[in-house]
């Protein structure tokens, strides 16, 4: 499981220093993608297995499931990490999630998210205004 949230700065190499605490539970492999957010994700092998076989389970006859796996799969890379614990961010990844210095790394159960600082802010402000709300939602509706 993952927790937490960490400040980091992705160096001039395009690499990030993925915290101990985080990566202890990617050591079996695994995959650096796009999110459905404005952000990046990390997936430990075992979910992204999950998710890719669920993706490519949906009947690509239909428009937007092969939208959505253009993104998640032409959008993803094996996640290697360096001694140091770092990974490289590649460029079309940085764009996508607006990365260009400070990023949190937020722990999310069962995957790491990577925002741009300032993004992150932006999307606690949202939970903070609307997360009593939201919970409501989801708990009345079970989902």
């Amino acid at each position: 499981m993952f927790l937490g949230q960490y400040e980091r700065t992705v160096d001039d190499k395009s690499r990030l220093a993925v915290p101990p605490e985080l990566r202890s539970n990617l050591s079996a492999g695994a995959v650096l993608t796009r999110s459905f957010d404005s952000c990046l994700c990390i997936y430990p092998a075992t979910k992204w297995e999950a998710l890719a076989q669920a993706v490519d389970d949906l009947p690509e006859v239909r428009y937007e499931a092969r939208v959505l796996a253009r993104s998640l799969f032409g959008g993803a890379v094996p996640c290697d990490f360096d001694r140091q614990g770092r990974v490289v961010i590649p460029g079309f990844l940085r764009e996508h999630a607006g990365i260009h210095g400070d990023v949190v790394m937020a722990g999310v159960c069962s995957h790491v998210e990577i925002w741009a600082k300032d993004a992150w802010l932006a999307e606690r402000q949202k939970f903070d205004g609307e997360g009593q709300s939201l919970a409501e939602i989801l708990l009345i509706s079970g989902t």
